[in-house]
């Protein structure tokens, strides 16, 4: 099965850009003004004479079909290829999209293209083309939970240093989900250090789900110790749903 945070990323996301509202021909010029003429790079396939195609010059006569799933698909793959291929490249004619949804969609596949392999380098990618000025969709948290996934210091030192507040919260959240699955008590500890509020309280049911289910004992010891009445509540109720599912399961075996 392939990895369910890339997966859950993706679905997140992507926002279908080659679907607005704007006249085909009117998507399909602002690609071509952001593509400087005479730049060639390869992409999904080669000439019969070996050459290279011009991949935005791809995205452009992609752009040109009509909307549905082929032309969603065939500018995810072309976009996918760019970035496999030169991903520089592909984010730089990415950045001078004028339609912001276009924008973030377009640089949301490019990264998570890069991910598959490299989760740190999406992640320099997409800060150094704007993603931290533009909320592309959770793009960073995405990001930042794949590259968790292999090297889960290195993220929690990097989301450590970003400025205080909800984006550095939500940052430390999603490292948390990803860390509850190994180590769920220093999950837990994490969650505890996230600034009071919705995220915090997110986070802790997820990581509460994840510890139950390793260690019912120990997670519910940690619900019980929550201060504030209504999420121990819900975390009590959580914990206890999951115990008469296991114990479903169990008699029907």
């Amino acid at each position: 099965m392939k990895n369910p945070t890339r997966f859950l990323c993706a679905a997140a996301v992507l926002v279908f850009f080659w679907a607005d509202r704007s006249p085909k021909h009117d998507s399909a010029n602002q690609i071509a003004a952001a593509n400087p003429s005479g730049v060639k790079t390869l992409t999904d396939k080669t000439n019969d004479l070996g050459g290279v195609i011009d991949p935005a010059r791809s995205l452009v006569q992609a752009f040109r079909l009509e909307i549905g799933s082929e032309r969603e698909s065939r500018i995810r793959n072309l976009l996918s290829a760019w970035a496999a291929q030169d991903a520089e490249a592909a984010l730089k004619w990415v950045s001078a999209l004028e339609n912001p949804a276009a924008r973030c969609s377009a640089r949301s596949t490019v990264c998570l293209a890069v991910a598959e392999k490299d989760p740190r380098r999406a992640v320099v990618l997409a800060l150094a083309h704007g993603t931290d000025q533009e909320d592309d969709c959770g793009l960073l948290e995405c990001l930042a939970m794949q590259w968790c996934e292999k090297e889960s210091e290195a993220v929690l030192d990097w989301a450590r240093e970003q400025p205080p507040g909800e984006w550095r919260n939500r940052l430390l959240a999603r490292a948390s989900f990803v860390l509850s699955k190994s180590d769920p008590a220093a999950a837990a500890r994490l969650v505890s250090g996230l600034e009071p509020g919705s995220v915090q309280e997110e986070a802790a049911m997820a990581v509460l789900h994840q510890w139950a289910l390793q260690d019912y004992s120990a997670a519910l010891r940690w619900a019980e110790a929550f201060s504030q009445p209504t999420l121990r509540e819900r975390a009590l109720a959580e914990i206890s749903n999951l115990r008469n599912l296991t114990t479903s399961l169990h008699e029907v075996r």
